[in-house]
């Protein structure tokens, strides 16, 4: 393992991704009725009523896109997606940023009407291919937590909870340390950057589903920017761990019991 860790940091000097969006932050507008109604009819340029908050079209592109009022929200769940999403694959299934974000959404909305709830798919980050070395490494997180934390605070003082799905868990890892959100969920998990719960100095309650035949590659271990640190799966990492039912890698989120417990978690807290 240690040897093939090696290489592949080696492999960082020499590939990268093909196509990546732009690098500078995503712009946001104020969490504001009248602002956010500019923001979704300037993005929305094919009239579908989509309310993206950010959008970036280059490369492989970026995007945050709202379901649900987010001025009136009370409570915010942002979906934080793992490799190989872009625009063209936005909506693809209950794993992508725009799929889960109403599979969440909808969820919401039956297992706690009345609740004023809006969720986020967020890819504002240059989410990582299988094929790009960067992908077994921290480093496309590091950059991602960043952006991340800037949504987070922008949001403030709503209630916000992260329902995050592999290696969107390294992103949520890198970005806990005193980040004002209630819940980190973190489904499908490689790892999230650190040693234990603790490590991750977060003052949320953590979270962590492995359905039964995900095989999501966890390789527990750490070597500078290569690996995830520990398995975050078991016992001894010291989350909260949570039914991921006997789904594959990109199930957690469709129609079931497990969506029913990562909804009512973002949402109270609780199982």
């Amino acid at each position: 393992m240690r040897r093939f860790l090696l290489g592949a940091l080696l492999a960082l000097t020499v590939a990268g991704a093909s196509s990546q969006p732009g690098t500078q932050p995503l712009d946001l507008p104020a969490i504001t009725a009248p602002a956010l109604a500019a923001r979704y009819a300037a993005n929305a340029g094919d009239g579908s009523g989509r309310q993206f908050l950010a959008l970036d079209r280059a490369g492989d592109g970026r995007a945050v896109e709202v379901v649900g009022d987010l001025a009136a929200a009370d409570s915010v769940i942002i979906f934080v997606p793992g490799t190989g999403y872009g625009l063209a694959q936005f909506n693809d299934s209950t794993a992508a940023p725009g799929g889960a974000a109403r599979a969440l959404h909808a969820r919401a909305q039956a297992l706690a009407p009345g609740t004023n709830v809006a969720v986020i798919g967020w890819l504002g980050y240059d989410a990582p291919e299988m094929t790009d070395p960067g992908v077994i490494t921290t480093l496309p997180a590091a950059k991602g937590a960043k952006a991340l934390r800037t949504l987070v605070t922008a949001l403030l003082p709503k209630r916000v909870a992260l329902v995050c799905h592999s290696y969107g868990t390294v992103v949520c890892g890198e970005a806990a340390p005193a980040l004002p959100v209630t819940d980190i969920v973190a489904l499908g998990s490689p790892g999230m950057g650190v040693a234990d719960a603790a490590a991750l100095r977060t003052p949320a309650r953590v979270w962590t589903a492995l359905s039964g035949r995900d095989d999501v590659f966890r390789p527990g271990v750490t070597l500078g920017p290569v690996g995830f640190g520990a398995d975050p799966n078991v016992a001894a990492f010291g989350a909260r761990i949570v039914d991921g039912g006997d789904g594959r890698h990109t199930d957690y989120l469709r129609p079931g019991p497990t969506l029913d417990r990562i909804t009512r978690i973002a949402l109270t807290g609780r199982a």
